[in-house]
């Protein structure tokens, strides 16, 4: 450039210095006369290096553990939104209606639960035992042996026996348990199993399950003593259909938390895949171009980074 002259703009044809580049030359300039012979091609002082895209690997191990904790993120992290949207929207519609199916299970349970301290006495249930010990026993054992240790003169009154209500202080569970193990001991009468303490859970799942129960339901003929017992009440079996509905609801909402456990393993797979993927895709590309510039024209590393979908 000479003394007089006005600057003016040099295009080098790369767009990344000429529109985001500085203000500055690419190699330290050399002066020099117009006497002097320019040199035909200038040395700069160092190389200089362009992206042409801000790209790079992903980690596929990050990815996987990403969608690990949470389905999804890792496909994200790896650039595939529409599978991680996918992923996600399948964690969150499972732990969904798995809460909605427990609350219903938990709904049909207080059902149950509430008819059977409605409908169910154990008082009923040891009355029969009491009146047909006999008959259930063929005779071996009788009543009177037990029935001062079964009930609780505190609480029982003989004259209105049905007046013991949940939870039946008025029976010693511990000496009810001993007559039914003593009716059942080596005897095909249909006793095969104790009654539970009243309120926990095998308790309310007994009584509907086992026809040496079903005497207990306020709808049952508790004259009828054939052996081996048979239940002969309606609600004995509406009884069972309603716990049985409590259990398929449990059911399904276990069924849609091992769905959301599986779904965190799938995309964690899935991300790793995805990570792997896009590092083939990615691959550098280094050249040597040519840049035009004030002095000349100079050779440039650049390296691009290329992808493809």
């Amino acid at each position: 450039m000479y003394a007089g002259e006005h600057s003016s703009l040099h295009l080098t044809g790369n767009p990344t210095i000429d529109f985001f580049g500085k203000n500055t030359p690419v190699f330290n300039p050399i002066s020099f006369s117009d006497t002097d012979k320019a040199p035909t091609r200038p040395q700069p002082s160092m190389p200089t290096l362009l992206w042409e895209s801000g790209k790079r690997e992903k980690s596929p191990w990050l990815a996987g553990l990403f969608s690990l904790a949470v389905p999804g993120a890792g496909e994200v992290y790896a650039g595939s939104y529409v599978k991680g949207a996918a992923f996600f929207a399948a964690e969150a519609a499972s732990w969904i209606l798995a809460y909605t199916y427990d609350k219903k299970g938990d709904r049909q349970t207080d059902l149950f639960q509430n008819y059977a301290n409605e409908h169910w006495s154990a008082v009923r249930y040891v009355r029969f035992i009491g009146d047909h010990l006999g008959e259930l026993t063929n005779g071996e054992l009788t009543w009177s042996d037990y029935e001062d240790e079964v009930f609780n003169d505190r609480y029982y009154n003989v004259d209105t026996p049905y007046n013991c209500r949940p939870p039946f202080r008025c029976i010693d569970w511990s000496e009810l348990n001993r007559l039914e193990s003593d009716i059942a001991n080596g005897r095909t009468n249909g006793f095969t199993h104790v009654l539970p303490y009243y309120g926990e859970q095998q308790y309310y799942e007994l009584i509907g399950k086992y026809h040496q129960f079903s005497r207990g339901w306020d709808d049952a003929d508790t004259n009828d003593a054939a052996t081996p017992l048979r239940s002969n009440s309606r609600r004995f079996y509406e009884y069972a259909a309603m716990r049985a509905k409590a259990n398929d609801y449990y059911s399904i909402a276990s069924t849609f938390v091992s769905v959301a456990v599986v779904n965190h393993f799938l995309s964690a797979l899935d991300a790793f895949w995805t990570a792997t993927q896009y590092n083939k895709n990615l691959y550098a590309e280094v050249r040597m171009r040519v840049v035009p510039t004030p002095y000349g024209v100079v050779p440039v590393a650049v390296t691009s980074v290329k992808y493809t979908f």
